[in-house]
């Protein structure tokens, strides 16, 4: 399994699938999304349906890289650890930037 990052701007709709720290509906930001997957390749699909499940519609510049985990052990990254630790025990994990 691997983790691949997806980047994006979409506006927050207000509803989704579980609780979680979502930003006020109507919102425009900045996001990035972390993907558990088999393979390593763009699944641009699968990321836009799982960024529906947080609530987030009108993606718009999306794009897809893989997670390098050695980034994980610099200063720079290290606030990401926990978003790779979720992608990979629950499937994915969304942070957004507040305006």
């Amino acid at each position: 399994m691997i983790v691949m990052v997806y980047g994006f701007t979409g506006c927050y709709a207000g509803t989704t699938e579980f609780e979680w720290n979502a930003p006020e509906p109507g919102a425009v930001h900045s996001a990035m999304l972390f993907l558990r997957q088999d393979e390593e390749r763009d699944a641009f699909d699968l990321a836009q349906a799982e960024c529906a499940r947080f609530g987030f519609d009108q993606i718009s510049e999306l794009r897809c890289g893989r997670f390098q985990v050695e980034a994980l052990n610099t200063d720079a990254y290290r606030g990401f650890a926990g978003f790779y630790e979720e992608a990979l025990a629950e499937g994915s994990a969304l942070l957004y930037y507040p305006n």
